[in-house]
């Protein structure tokens, strides 16, 4: 009885000790957020005082509205473009990934193995390494920009919308994460919807997409998130101010507001913030796509 008792108290002090780990961890992870959006409710002689004040004296909303209206208004059209970008780019990559990751898990054709082997292949280069091809592909596409059928004369894809979303669209990771849940759907779906003479098409989004929503919408809400916080491409691949998307804004912004570190809080905490909410509506779904992906291989 001892024994068992002893075992007892010891179990719940290893997960008193484990919980009190995790408490420590997530604190420290989420210090940095609360900082920036403490400060960003700071006055400027405020944030420059030492010793430096956590909770802010004065709570100066206004921060918001002077960062949001530096430079020049453009922060809206920097929310925007980014909007255009995210958006777009997020229900294309969809449009093109699901019916991808449909054909190497219900068709049966000679070459399938190897054409997912080539898709699981490109996620190991590395992103530096194509942003070159894709600049030049993209400035020498025919027809496009004033380009002629040599893909000369013009500017292509560069500095437009296009631009920022086309090498993203047929993603590899996102196949593969769609793949994997559609492989923990149990096969008798597809059989019964034979035998009631469903066509592939009508089995993918009658039966197959409503079954695998969790990975849909994870799967959707990591691309919208990689698009959002695009900062790389867009700026290699645009010039014009006013196709900037909201992470290039912010990167001008820094340069432009230098000390004014209260204007750049407020900034960056209306930068993540549409992340943030999005992911709280969203993390059920997500939740159950991250633990559905990995059942079967």
């Amino acid at each position: 009885m001892q024994g068992w008792i002893g075992a007892h108290w010891s179990s719940k002090a290893v997960w008193a000790l484990i919980t009190g780990v995790i408490a420590i961890l997530a604190i420290a992870a989420m210090f940095p957020f609360v900082w920036m959006l403490l400060t960003s409710l700071k006055t400027a002689e405020e944030i420059n005082r030492m010793p430096p004040t956590l909770i802010p004296e004065l709570w100066n909303f206004r921060n918001y509205t002077d960062a949001w209206n530096k430079p020049e208004s453009t922060f809206g059209q920097y929310f925007v473009n980014t909007i255009i970008v995210a958006g777009l780019g997020t229900a294309l990559q969809l449009l093109i990934c699901v019916p991808i990751a449909y054909s190497v898990t219900h068709f049966y054709y000679r070459s399938k193995s190897f054409i997912f082997l080539l898709v699981v292949t490109t996620m190991m280069i590395p992103y530096d390494v194509t942003i070159v091809p894709n600049f030049v592909t993209l400035r020498h596409i025919p027809w496009a920009g004033g380009n002629d059928w040599l893909g000369t004369g013009g500017q292509g894809f560069y500095d437009s919308y296009m631009g920022m979303i086309l090498p993203f669209l047929a993603d590899a990771f996102s196949i593969f994460l769609l793949r994997q849940a559609f492989l923990s759907i149990p096969r008798e779906y597809w059989e019964a919807a034979q035998t009631d003479g469903m066509s592939h098409w009508r089995y993918l989004w009658t039966v197959l997409l409503p079954l695998a929503l969790p990975a849909i919408v994870t799967t959707a809400l990591l691309a919208f998130i990689g698009k959002w916080n695009g900062v790389m491409w867009p700026l290699l691949i645009t010039s014009s101010e006013s196709l900037r998307p909201i992470q290039v804004g912010l990167l001008y912004f820094v340069s432009e507001e230098g000390p004014n570190y209260h204007h750049l809080m407020a900034a960056a905490t209306f930068t993540i913030a549409p992340i943030l909410l999005l992911y709280v509506f969203a993390q059920r779904w997500f939740h159950q796509g991250i633990a559905s992906t990995g059942l079967k291989g």
